[in-house]
């Protein structure tokens, strides 16, 4: 089985947060709940530098949320989707406070939530409901080999504009969600 993969260009990313609201609307989610949200990150250095970063599930190969669940509310499938079942969660919150990416959500009924992927899209052959929307291609979905190819072909035309970039989630902490950082120069 091929194993789903996302990439999320930083670079690329405006805050329209197209994707945070197609991720609402998709998903059923409540009024005050959210699995995806926008961080605007400024760093003064001999300019000011301002990017987006994305905040959600990264799906990872080894997620300690699982571990840490104690009524095993948490797997992860062999498609690599780690997904959390909101019928078993106590909402002991154990899982948001080791999660490492902050990818596991305080709902507002006090059980916990998290990225899909929008496997009910999957599913039907389509991608998750992030991708579609977003205005710039900052979000990518396909198998995780073709996202590493995209990811290294982005990060070569980052690198010929004098750009220092790197990608989080490709070898040391493998995630499904990998995101295409720009160093920020110190």
């Amino acid at each position: 089985m091929n194993l789903h993969a996302m990439l999320v260009d930083v670079s690329r990313c405006i805050e329209c947060k197209s994707c945070t609201v197609a991720c609402k609307q998709d998903n059923g989610l409540q009024m005050g709940d959210w699995w995806l949200n926008i961080r605007r990150r400024e760093d003064l250095k001999t300019n000011l530098v301002r990017y987006y970063q994305t905040q959600s599930c990264r799906h990872c190969v080894d997620p300690v949320c699982q571990v840490v669940c104690p009524v095993g509310a948490i797997e992860r499938g062999k498609d690599g989707l780690v997904i959390q079942d909101d019928q078993k969660c106590l909402g002991c919150h154990v899982c948001v406070t080791t999660c490492p990416h902050r990818g596991m959500k305080i709902m507002t009924n006090g059980k916990v939530g998290k990225c899909t992927f929008c496997r009910h899209r999957l599913e039907r052959g389509q991608e998750p409901a992030c991708v579609t929307v977003c205005p710039v291609n900052s979000r990518v979905y396909g198998e995780r080999e073709e996202i590493l190819r995209e990811a290294s072909k982005r990060m070569e035309e980052l690198r010929a504009k004098g750009m220092r970039v790197h990608l989080e989630g490709e070898d040391i902490e493998q995630t499904a969600v990998m995101y295409l950082i720009v160093d920020v120069e110190s």
